[in-house]
Order: C-alpha cells, then structure tokens, then sequence
C-alpha cells in the first residue's frame, strides 16, 4: 500500500478576490482611501454556500510613508522575528500577509452578509458588534473569570436608532447600535446587508463612505 507524502505545509486561507468571486452577491468595502487598506477576509458558510464575509483592513496615520514608526503597533519580539524571518512552511499568501501585522488593524470593520429568514438588520449588526468587541476590545469590556466569552454592555438589536451613511456616493438609511468603542452600523443593499465596525479612536483617519466591490476580472462599465 502506498501513501501520499505529507504536507507540513499550513492551510493556506481564501483570499479576498476568490471570496468576492464565490460570494453571492458583490461585496461592500469602504471606498479606496490612502489610509486603509484591505488586507484580508474572514467568511462563515452554511454548507457550501458563503452566508457572510469580513474585511479587514491595515491603518496608517501616515500613509505616505509606511515605514514611518508612527504606523507601528508594538509587537512581541517572537512576532518581529516571525515577520523578519517567515517559517517556509508557510503559504505565499499567509507569508506575505505577515507585514501587516506593524499597523493597526480594523478587524472585520465591513461585513456582507445575507440575512436569514427572520432576521433583520439590527440583528446581523448586534450579532457582528459583540464579534469584533469580543476579539478586539476584550480587555476594556471587563469578561468575566466564568464566562470569558462575555463583556459588559453587550450590544443589543433593541437599542437600534436609526442613522444615514454613505453608499456609491449616496446618503442612505441604516441603523446605528450606539457603542462605547466602536462604531456600528448596519445598511440594507437589496440583494444583501453592509455592516460597519470601527474602533472609534480610529475614526479621524476614515473617510466613511462603502461601495460594492467589483468581481474579480470584471471590466467597468
């Protein structure tokens, strides 16, 4: 009997274009701006069916020079040495991807996501909030030692207001969840839902404006 060589290679995750490629509908993101920039994508799926996907985005107080320290978050030294020196184990994508760890991040701050029956904006928006304050916010949101997975104040669908933001050069109705640390806003676009999620100390850098993101390879009109 023979068996195939095994990889030690790391799985290497989707990229943004093939994401927006299988993703049912055009993604949002925020409009091209020079202080952000996209740099990766989280997605949840039902089946082989794409539900949701994330954006992440790079910041930069400086954007026109990157290596300005002023961009720089502080990393542990096992980090640096990761960026300096990337194991070859690792996929192109993941290996590339590894600078972007020196800036401040916004992490999943444009969601797109088809709603469930039954649910309504307010809910996706709720649901996403308490995602990113959990991951990013953890710390100023007190969990506690018994159930770590929760934080006070919790976002809430019922303490929706409504709001406008910008969408393909528009001002639109959406719904606001008002929020110590971020930002949140929820938008229908018809065919699906754009959630924001932004840190607010990072809001004087964001112009606040989303746009569908076109396919992969599409040529514009």
């Amino acid at each position: 009997m023979e068996f195939a060589e095994h990889d030690d290679r790391e799985f290497e995750p989707p990229t943004l274009d093939s994401v927006g490629a299988d993703f049912p509908v055009l993604l949002a993101t925020l409009v091209a701006q020079p202080s952000i920039r996209e740099i990766g994508v989280n997605t949840i799926s039902s089946g082989d069916r794409l539900e949701s996907a994330a954006i992440i985005y790079a910041i930069f107080w400086n954007p026109d020079d990157l290596d300005d320290p002023v961009n720089h978050v502080e990393l542990p030294p096992d980090v640096e040495a990761a960026i300096a020196n990337p194991s070859p184990l690792l996929p192109p994508s993941l290996a590339d991807w590894l600078p972007w760890m020196r800036f401040p991040t916004a992490y999943e701050a444009v969601q797109t996501v088809v709603l469930r029956d039954g649910q309504s904006i307010a809910d996706a928006l709720a649901l996403h909030m308490r995602n990113v304050i959990g991951n990013t916010f953890r710390e100023q949101r007190y969990p506690t030692m018994q159930d770590p997975d929760s934080f006070v104040d919790p976002p809430a669908a019922g303490d929706a207001v409504e709001a406008t933001v910008m969408v393909d050069g528009a001002v639109v109705g959406c719904v606001e969840i008002p929020d110590e640390h971020v930002l949140g806003l929820g938008v229908g676009l018809g065919d699906a839902t754009a959630i924001v999620v932004w840190p607010k100390h990072l809001l004087p850098l964001l112009r606040l404006e989303l746009v569908r993101r076109p396919r992969p390879g599409a040529v514009a009109a």
